[in-house]
């Protein structure tokens, strides 16, 4: 994958026709997949799709961590012209491929160029995590009642067959106004989790390339800070006491950011303490299970008050 910052360090107009392509693919595997009826190849298409998404932010967060604010513009100008001529081809809208292009690859770029200015990955990580508060309360401001707006995103996607439907009408439609209710926060997730993922590629990518290893110590001593842990406390407490659906949206995004450093306190426990990697492997499998990603987030806020690693150099 490091090939890839390889090109899109040979000049801005190479790395906006690579980013460009790579969420062009993202937004078109999944569609021709389902398009060539190959129902069983559409997981992995679209885990493929989320990939290439990731990658095409982490190309404009790379050429910014290198090469500066500026040299990242121009990526984003000359990526931009590309897909607005695309949009207007294939959609007849200039704005439909750039707007998913700003949403996603926006947080990334931004806590690229805070990284780079700062030298600090936990400041890049708030911003991030800042991005995705505002893409949930921009949200919610636009549609006024969010809950009414992804149920008719839903549409018809839910089919109910009278005679063979294993919920009642009322459990089908309690089940879609509680995904209803949930939409908002994962979006924000979703948000959060592309432009970090995005954000650790391109820093990784600097780090192979100028720093071998550089990256691992950044992640291994990441922590957003006691004032942050203490914030997030508060928004979750204040969820759990209004039930607001934005309260609730917002403790879902922060809460995944103490998740990552849940994360992070793992990795760098399993590295000090000399234990096989297999130990992160199981960790990520109980992953699948949300009660796991509770317990990390629950870690991470441990760790700015208790200090559960012996260095932040490790």
């Amino acid at each position: 994958m490091i090939g890839l910052a390889r090109i899109a360090d040979r000049g801005p107009f190479v790395a906006a026709a690579l980013a460009a392509a790579l969420l062009l693919a993202a937004l078109w595997l999944p569609a021709l997949v389902a398009a060539g009826n190959m129902s069983g190849m559409l997981i992995l298409a679209s885990m493929a799709s989320m990939f290439f998404l990731i990658a095409s932010a982490a190309v404009v967060a790379f050429v910014a961590l290198r090469h500066g604010e500026l040299s990242a513009i121009q990526v984003v100008g000359g990526c931009l012209v590309m897909l607005i001529v695309v949009s207007i081809v294939l959609y007849q809208s200039p704005i439909h491929v750039p707007l998913v292009a700003s949403v996603f690859w926006l947080p990334a770029i931004l806590a690229g160029m805070v990284l780079a200015r700062s030298v600090k990955l936990d400041y890049a990580v708030l911003t991030i995590v800042a991005c995705g508060v505002v893409v949930v309360i921009g949200l919610s401001l636009i549609t006024g009642d969010s809950t009414e707006f992804w149920r008719s995103q839903f549409g018809s996607a839910v089919v109910m067959e009278e005679d063979a439907a294993a919920l009642s009408v009322e459990q089908q439609e309690a089940f879609m106004t509680t995904m209803a209710r949930m939409m908002t926060g994962a979006l924000g997730v979703s948000v959060v989790s592309i432009a970090l993922g995005a954000l650790f590629l391109a820093r990784s990518w600097q780090a192979g390339l100028f720093n071998p290893g550089g990256f691992q110590k950044e992640f291994h001593a990441l922590s957003l800070g006691r004032n942050a842990a203490f914030a997030c406390v508060l928004i979750v407490a204040l969820a759990i006491m209004m039930g607001g659906q934005l309260a609730g949206a917002i403790a879902m995004v922060v809460i995944f950011a103490f998740f990552v450093q849940g994360l992070a306190v793992t990795h760098a426990l399993v590295k000090q303490r000399g234990m096989h990697r297999y130990w992160l492997h199981g960790i990520y499998v109980l992953l699948l299970l949300p009660h796991t990603l509770l317990l990390l987030a629950a870690l991470g806020l441990a760790d700015n008050l208790f200090s559960l690693r012996r260095s932040k150099n490790v």
